[in-house]
């Protein structure tokens, strides 16, 4: 089991201390998470991290301004420093913790009728089907939601696809950033 530490960058809980423990965890650098946060200069709203890990992205956008974030990672040590996070910042009302597949959580979100203002995705890198994360998180957003994908430098993200639009692009390193917005009919 690996224990890597990580850093709130700003807002309320600016350097604050998150711990990642799973192997299967590619942590993103705090470098990338002030790019990703400076790209949409204000947060408000219920936000989701997906693919959780460590809960960077979700913590980091609570910290900033998100009122309510939803962390969901299906891997145990994963959903074990989610839970250690959170206890960490003492968010028990500001944060909501699962621990299943996607698809599952997706289902669970709008079983509930649970939408979200913000969706960051930092998939697995071999999960190349990015119009397939489109499609099933378009069940849980709003008019106006905005996604934020993390995919590997590589990978071609699509300008538009359906109801979400491309608004801006970013390599960073070995990742690529691309910042959508969804957009009802």
């Amino acid at each position: 089991m690996k224990n890597v530490k990580l850093k709130i960058i700003a807002g309320k809980y600016k350097n604050r201390t998150l711990v990642s423990y799973s192997e299967e965890t590619r942590e993103t650098s705090s470098m990338v998470r002030g790019a990703v946060f400076n790209m949409l200069f204000q947060v408000q709203g219920i936000g989701l991290d997906l693919f959780s890990g460590s809960g960077a992205y979700g913590f980091e956008g609570l910290s900033r301004g998100l009122s309510k974030v939803y962390l969901n990672d299906q891997d145990m040590l994963a959903y074990r420093s989610l839970r250690e996070n959170k206890d960490s910042l003492k968010v028990d009302n500001e944060c909501v913790i699962t621990n299943l597949d996607y698809q599952k959580a997706i289902e669970y979100y709008q079983k509930n009728g649970i939408r979200f203002d913000y969706i960051f995705l930092d998939p697995p890198y071999k999960m190349t089907n990015i119009e397939h994360l489109f499609d099933v998180v378009s069940l849980i957003v709003k008019n106006q939601t905005v996604i934020v994908i993390e995919v590997e430098k590589k990978t071609q993200l699509p300008e538009s696809y359906t109801q979400f639009s491309l608004l801006k692009e970013k390599v960073h390193g070995i990742k690529k950033i691309g910042v959508y917005q969804y957009h009802e009919k």
